[in-house]
């Protein structure tokens, strides 16, 4: 299959050496001009910025940060491009500043992160933090005198507004660029294919490493109408085993029980914030992208209340997570777990378990008990992908994988719990008393 002559006019396709990597000790090549966007203070900030936040409290050696991570979806992407290059159907779409712009964007997707910025952009105080990252793109947001959508534009001749748009909404691009985005946002993209074994390098266990990742690019193929990326059919094996990897490291690592302790006590320290502690508008946007994790936290413990410091004292100087007194299912307990995402609901069951406490001699406070309902977004179906088979045609492949199928339900049992969580002084008394601890459903 011949490839389009796109990569041969791109220097960083014949580019040697690079920067070393782990896991696997990839070698990530680099040009001069692509060295400038990597020391860049936008990036370099990066290194400050741990990918798990506090995960590293359950896996201890999980302190990697973003910045290995966006060089290693470098590195992916140009590996994607590699092998998509040799689809006409896919060179014959796009010109040089297309593949430019993925290539930077993949590089530059996770730019706008802050310390815990996934545990904490729900809150009405901190930013999404793709708004920053879009920011530092356009040089609306500068560091350190450096506006990186000029110095993109100097070295590359690349719109920011174009990489930008790859990292925004599908449903804002052209027909012709939706297939461009899938590699870096999709089911089969190169922000997985890094995460997922990178995560489970750093804390030392195999799930999401298992998947063969040559043999996993080496069978991607364009769709037929030229706007998803698929597997072909003798790539299956290894498409089964990324998604088997990506749903492992939600059961045990992203959604495990003991980091949501941890960062649902987070999230809830935030929300005693005395009044005036955040600032508004890019001066507290340039604020949240000059912390590092560990300046982040003394800060926010000097910004909140005396509720909010024994929640970060306990989560983040001693490691001492509450502990789970509820836990339901969406997959065995529809209706509750529905009827569970509503505060009033839930608020007469807390009640109800500060008054028991009370009559055995403890009292508790407000932030003793605490509620982990995961975001709608977070917990939505799982994704699935096409499979393009010899014959000429493609199919879901959850239709030619049972094992595919059955991560669907998996999933959903897996991450779609909604957890009350209690200080250990409850939990202990919990435990003591098992036949008088007040049941959910009596509650209800």
């Amino acid at each position: 299959m011949s490839s389009g002559r796109l990569l041969q006019q791109i220097p960083e396709f014949s580019a040697t050496g690079g920067i070393r990597l782990a896991p696997g000790n990839a070698s990530i090549p680099v040009t001069k001009r692509l060295l400038k966007i990597i020391d860049s203070p936008a990036l370099q900030r990066l290194r400050r910025i741990r990918q798990l936040s506090l995960a590293d409290r359950v896996y201890p050696s999980a302190t990697h940060t973003r910045f290995a991570h966006a060089l290693g979806v470098y590195g992916n992407i140009l590996d994607y491009l590699r092998k998509l290059d040799r689809f006409p159907e896919f060179f014959r779409a796009f010109e040089e500043k297309d593949y430019l712009a993925i290539m930077l964007a993949g590089l530059l997707h996770d730019l706008g992160h802050y310390p815990c910025s996934h545990q904490l952009d729900h809150l009405e105080e901190f930013p999404e933090h793709e708004l920053l990252t879009i920011g530092l793109l356009k040089g609306e947001l500068v560091l350190d005198g450096v506006n990186l959508g000029e110095l993109i534009w100097d070295e590359f001749r690349v719109e920011p507004d174009h990489i930008a748009a790859l990292l925004g909404p599908a449903r804002d691009l052209p027909p012709r660029l939706q297939l461009l985005k899938q590699i870096i946002d999709s089911p089969l993209d190169a922000d997985k294919c890094d995460y997922l074994a990178r995560d489970s390098f750093f804390c030392g266990i195999d799930h999401g490493s298992n998947f063969d990742r040559e043999r996993f690019i080496a069978n991607l193929t364009p769709s037929y109408d030229g706007r998803y990326l698929c597997i072909h059919e003798k790539g299956l094996v290894s498409a089964e085993r990324f998604q088997l990897a990506r749903y492992w490291m939600y059961r045990s690592v992203y959604w495990s029980h003991t980091v949501r302790s941890f960062i649902t006590m987070l999230s809830t320290a935030c929300r005693y914030l005395e009044p005036g502690a955040v600032e508004t508008g890019e001066d507290w946007w340039q604020r949240l992208l000059a912390f590092n994790d560990h300046n982040f936290m003394e800060w926010l413990h000097g910004r909140v209340s005396a509720p909010g410091q024994e929640l970060i004292e306990m989560a983040y100087l001693s490691r001492r997570p509450y502990k789970r007194l509820y836990t339901v299912s969406f997959n065995h307990e529809p209706k509750t777990y529905h009827l569970l995402q509503d505060e009033r609901v839930r608020q007469p069951i807390t009640d109800h378990f500060f008054a028991w406490a009370r009559r055995k001699g403890v009292e508790l406070e407000p932030h003793h008990l605490i509620w982990d309902v995961p975001p709608i977004y977070k917990t939505r179906n799982w994704e699935t992908f096409p499979i393009k088979l010899a014959t000429g045609i493609e199919r879901p492949i959850h239709q030619e994988s049972p094992v595919t199928e059955a991560l669907g339900p998996a999933f959903q049992q897996g991450v779609r719990k909604i957890r009350l969580f209690s200080h250990p002084k409850l939990a202990q008394l919990a435990a003591a008393h098992p036949d008088e601890r007040p049941l959910l459903k009596e509650l209800m």
